[in-house]
């Protein structure tokens, strides 16, 4: 019990320490810079604190990722917004059906849960949504409504659940840490084609 413990919110604290320290270190001076590595280090100080609220355990943390989660979403224009929320529904209904076929037939989970939702999820944005702060926004928004959806579920049949807990934040952190890197891929696979399109071109003009 003390070692399932432990490894929940491993992969949460190791990738936000590791995110504020590539926000502090390598991101140009600025508001942003400053405002992000405040909401990373809010983020690892109140993961694990919770208060109770008609009967729902629910995590400080998962209420601040929720509040900025809205706080983006309100800066976005109503058709967009109306495409995100639709994305949003989508992605909420994979969490909780994922969760819920794991609870009632764990069979059928190969490897580490976290691991598995977070990659299903980030298909899903990767598919539905464009440029990266979309991909951003549309994956917190469906993972923390899905993560309401699924605590008002696990009350209603009287199981004990924490809204927010540890192994929620895994499942962020991964699944922010999956899309980065697709964008990353992204980037140098454009960067690629662009020297290669100018090589093809400087040829093109010694011929």
């Amino acid at each position: 019990m003390i070692g399932g413990m432990f490894l929940e919110g491993i992969w949460f604290y190791w990738f936000a320490w590791l995110g504020w320290i590539i926000i502090t270190f390598f991101l140009k001076k600025g508001y942003y810079r400053t405002g992000l590595a405040s909401i990373v280090l809010l983020l690892l100080i109140t993961a694990h604190h919770s208060f109770s609220f008609l009967n729902i355990n629910i995590s400080t943390g998962f209420l601040l990722l929720l509040l900025i989660t809205y706080v983006q979403a309100a800066r976005i224009k109503n058709i967009k917004l109306l495409y995100i929320l639709i994305c949003t529904f989508i992605l909420s209904f994979a969490f909780v059906s994922f969760h819920l076929f794991r609870l009632f037939d764990p069979v059928w989970v190969i490897f580490h849960p976290a691991f598995m939702v977070a990659i299903i999820l980030t298909y899903l944005v990767l598919l539905l949504a464009k440029n990266m702060k979309e991909r951003f926004i549309t994956f917190l928004f469906g993972v923390c409504h899905g993560e309401v959806l699924y605590s008002v579920i696990m009350d209603y049949f009287s199981f004990p659940y924490r809204m927010g807990s540890l192994s929620f934040f895994d499942v962020v952190a991964l699944g922010i840490m999956l899309i980065s890197i697709w964008h990353g891929i992204e980037r140098l696979s454009v960067t690629i084609n662009q020297g290669i399109s100018k090589t093809s071109k400087r040829k093109a003009g010694t011929l």
